[in-house]
């Protein structure tokens, strides 16, 4: 029973070492393409007017 224990201890280790290694693998820049609303100043007037307009 123990000697089976152990065995599991070990192996959970070991996966979970495997795991992690693999998560923290860089996999370079991460880019993104900009939208009509992150992209110019004109979008975000309007909005700004229409949001706080008194």
């Amino acid at each position: 029973m123990r000697t089976k224990i152990t065995i599991l201890a070990i192996a959970y280790i070991a996966i979970s070492g495997l795991l992690l290694a693999i998560a923290h693998q860089s996999s370079g820049p991460v880019t993104t393409e900009k939208t009509d609303r992150a992209g110019g100043a004109d979008s975000g007037s309007v909005f700004l007017s229409e949001r706080f307009a008194g």
